[in-house]
């Protein structure tokens, strides 16, 4: 025997409406954005990454290195996105003369 079936629509979250959302100005005039930081590139981009251990896969130890492969990668697509920014700090510049 099937069990008789519930109405879906007892099953839903029904809204009071007593209660409004706050609204607000879509077409406002946004505030300034901050000003934009030089990005250093990292030492070692896989070392938060190795820190967490070899990951849990089967067939070998190979996980690791294609994950800090992928890590590495993505750093230099970043890199690259920076440069064509000019966001990098600039090597020559020394902040602690």
């Amino acid at each position: 025997m099937n069990r008789p079936q519930r109405s879906r629509s007892s099953n839903r979250r029904r809204r009071s409406p007593s209660k409004k959302q706050a609204q607000s100005d879509l077409w406002k005039t946004p505030s300034e954005l901050p000003d934009v930081e030089a990005i250093e590139p990292p030492h070692e981009v896989g070392a938060l990454l190795r820190s967490l251990g070899d990951p849990p896969m089967t067939g070998g130890t190979a996980g690791g290195h294609y994950f800090n492969a992928v890590t590495e990668r993505a750093a230099a697509v970043a890199l690259a996105l920076a440069l064509s920014a000019d966001l990098l700090v600039d090597p020559d510049d020394d902040d602690d003369s």
